[in-house]
C-alpha cells in the first residue's frame, strides 16, 4: 500500500473505511497481507494480488491514512474481474 498523492483520485474508484483497528477490511484465500503505509496497521489479509488494484482504497481506523494498492507488475487485474480490454 501506498499514501495517495493529494488530489489524486480514480476513474471508477472507491475507499472502503476500515472500521476499527484490528479488524482488516479485506480478508481472502491469497498469500498478501496489505498494511497500512503510514503506521503498519492491517488492513487486508490472505487476498490475491489481482484483487488489490489501483483503484482500491482503504482509509486506516488507527491513523486515518488513506491508502492505495500498489499494482504489481505481470498481474493481470482484468482477469479477476472478468473485465473485457
Amino acid at each position: 500500500m501506498r499514501e495517495v498523492e493529494p488530489g489524486e483520485v480514480p476513474p471508477d474508484g472507491g475507499t472502503a473505511v476500515q472500521l476499527e483497528p484490528g479488524r482488516p477490511v479485506f480478508s481472502g484465500h491469497g498469500a498478501d497481507d496489505y498494511v497500512c503505509a503510514e503506521c503498519g496497521n492491517v488492513l487486508a489479509v490472505a487476498m490475491p494480488p489481482e484483487y488489490m488494484n489501483r483503484k482500491l482504497r482503504i482509509k486506516c481506523a488507527q491513523c486515518r491514512t488513506v491508502n492505495a494498492a500498489v499494482e504489481v507488475p505481470g498481474v493481470d487485474y482484468r482477469a479477476a474481474f472478468k473485465r473485457p480490454g
